[in-house]
């Protein structure tokens, strides 16, 4: 059984480690800087409005981690929890936890009007698991612009 708990300041070096392991990793197409693990995690100990780091836990010690976002969305007609970051350990992969996650979340936000994710082509684990979810395909082209 997975435990989903929010970060705590004790949890910095192993979340560290796993987000550097999940930007290197086939979810994301670039590194970060170690600077925005460091402001991610402040963050998110400062308050839980906008934004949680969750630490994934099962009777081995943590196993994963979970990044979300909290946003209004005026095309949803309401909160949107954009699931920013979802890492497991390569020894944890494969026994449904991520189906669990993917139910707390839910329950957690029981008013939430949409839950938005985002996955490079090549991750295609993690897309078969989302699709198998009941997510789709949102046709957008996206853009950012960083400060």
């Amino acid at each position: 059984m997975l435990n989903i708990r929010d970060i705590q300041g004790s949890d910095r070096q192993e979340f560290f480690q796993m987000a550097k392991e999940f930007y290197g990793g086939p979810a994301c197409d670039h590194d970060i800087p170690q600077e925005h693990f460091e402001a991610t995690l402040q963050e998110c100990l400062r308050s839980k409005e906008y934004s949680r780091t969750l630490m994934l836990e099962d009777e081995t010690g943590v196993v994963g981690y979970f990044l979300i976002g909290i946003t209004w969305s005026n095309e949803a007609g309401g909160i949107t929890i954009w699931l920013d970051e979802l890492f497991f350990k390569s020894s944890s992969r494969g026994k449904g936890y991520g189906t669990q996650v993917f139910d707390w979340v839910e329950k957690e936000y029981p008013h939430a009007k949409r839950f938005r994710l985002e996955a490079t082509y090549s991750n295609e684990r993690a897309i078969s698991l989302y699709s198998r979810l009941g997510y789709k395909e949102l046709h957008y082209y996206q853009m950012i612009k960083e400060r």
